[in-house]
């Protein structure tokens, strides 16, 4: 079995698809499992046609780059909530890959396997989608990602970050949604668009330097700032409108941490979690301290 955690981005998001630069975590608490079970011939074996088809993108991406599998049958389970931007399907497929890798002890390098996981769903499953979310999959850890070119270095803090992610599952909205409108207009040549992307690289930067310094004060003002860009170039949906609020009412910097329904926010002490832990509850979502 192997499996691959959800991630939640801090800062710098959604550039990484126009070559900017993004800051991103793991989240160890929700994650995907896969597993490739003997038998002389290779089947997918899943509960619903969603899950099915990742599952076998994913097989049909491993034999075109690594080769044929002799045989096994591949299933996955997941605690990741689907369709709320904290990369549930990209968990899927990134296990996946991993397990089908165990089969015949082939080494993932953290990028190769960022990128094929993305060719799974962009160019077999024609949803649009970046380079992050898997690459900080891959990775397992805390990191910052530059996109022009692809490279990436974790992130280590001198003190604990207190951290949160927040979400709602019944306004879900599939992040494929938002990055299809920008694509469109990063590719018109949208300005403001091009300028915005500039933008969020610089906060991914500034978050980093902020997070290896300790620097809470730092990393809040990239946080915040991500989101404040992020609202001038895309609308802000009403339901992460709604979460984000909820966090900055309770004291904390916000930011989406995807694309579909989901919030990470950082507060000023580990103590101030509860806090918004008990506003978020009030309000009807659910809430998850990083750990």
């Amino acid at each position: 079995m192997t499996t691959c955690f959800a991630r939640a981005a801090l800062a710098g998001n959604p550039s990484d698809g126009y070559g900017g630069a993004v800051v991103a975590l793991p989240l160890r608490e929700l994650g995907a499992v896969a597993s490739v079970e003997e038998s002389d011939t290779f089947t997918v074996r899943a509960h619903d046609r969603s899950l099915h088809r990742l599952l076998t993108a994913a097989a049909e991406e491993y034999e075109a780059r690594v080769g044929p599998i002799d045989g096994g049958v591949l299933s996955a389970i997941t605690t990741v909530p689907r369709s709320v931007g904290l990369a549930g399907s990209s968990a899927l497929v990134v296990s996946a890959l991993r397990a089908l890798a165990s089969t015949n002890a082939h080494r993932w390098d953290p990028i190769d396997l960022a990128e094929a996981a993305l060719a799974v769903e962009r160019d077999r499953l024609g949803i649009e989608a970046g380079l992050q979310d898997r690459l900080v999959q891959a990775a397992g850890a805390p990191v910052v990602m530059e996109f022009d070119p692809v490279s990436f270095r974790a992130l280590r803090s001198p003190i604990d970050l207190p951290l949160f992610v927040a979400w709602s599952t019944s306004d879900a909205e599939p992040s494929n949604t938002l990055h299809r409108s920008l694509r469109r207009r990063f590719d018109a040549g949208d300005e403001h668009v091009r300028t915005s992307m500039v933008g969020l690289a610089g906060q991914a930067r500034a978050a980093a330097a902020a997070i290896e310094r300790g620097d809470l004060r730092g990393l809040a003002t990239a946080i915040n700032r991500t989101f404040e860009l992020r609202a001038l170039m895309v609308e802000i949906d009403r339901t992460t409108r709604a979460l984000a609020d909820v966090g900055r009412r309770a004291g904390a910097a916000m930011n989406s941490a995807g694309s579909g329904g989901s919030v990470v926010g950082l507060v000023p002490t580990v103590d101030h979690l509860a806090r918004v832990g008990d506003a978020y509850e009030s309000a009807g979502f659910d809430f998850l301290e990083v750990g």
